[in-house]
């Protein structure tokens, strides 16, 4: 053999062991080098809403939604939500209250007011002021995006059942 192909037969059998060592290192390391999440995955902040008010696009605001189904309720019955301050006074909630349409009401829910609680839904006989003919068990908003809390009225004047 001569000198020139003595060097290429040393290349070839160098860049032979570097490739070899270089597949035994990764088989060796690989279960080191894997990413596994553990048992428990860390809380994940959801965005806020983009407030972007001036109708050029972008992402939709985060909303979840509250419902009331009340089937048996009388045309012309009210609903409304209302809230619990904390020494334990009930108080109507402005923006949700309304003629009770066929039976259904839906509420927006926005991010700031997710999870905050206690909530209940009333069912009131002709209009704001008439007489209470149903009053929901105690519940919180939801507390995601999308996610709906349904509260079922009776049609025997039972408490209104809730559920999420």
């Amino acid at each position: 053999m001569n000198k020139r192909q003595s060097n290429k037969a040393r290349l070839v059998i160098v860049v032979a062991l570097m490739a070899a060592l270089a597949f035994i290192g990764n088989l060796v390391a690989w279960p080191v080098l894997s990413v596994q999440a553990g048992p428990t995955l860390p809380p994940r902040n959801v965005p806020a809403p983009n407030n972007d008010d001036d109708g050029g696009g972008g992402s939709s605001p985060l909303l979840a939604f509250i419902e009331l189904h009340a089937p048996a309720a009388a045309t012309g019955s009210w609903s409304v939500v209302q809230w619990q301050d904390s020494a334990g006074n009930w108080h109507d909630v402005e923006g949700w209250r309304g003629l009770l349409e066929g039976g259904y009401q839906r509420w927006t829910v926005e991010a700031k007011d997710f999870n905050t609680g206690l909530f209940r839904w009333q069912v009131r006989q002709a209009g704001p002021t008439g007489p209470v003919l149903d009053t929901s068990e105690p519940f919180d908003l939801p507390a995601s995006a999308y996610e709906l809390v349904t509260v079922f009225a009776g049609g025997d004047s039972a408490s209104l059942g809730v559920s999420n």
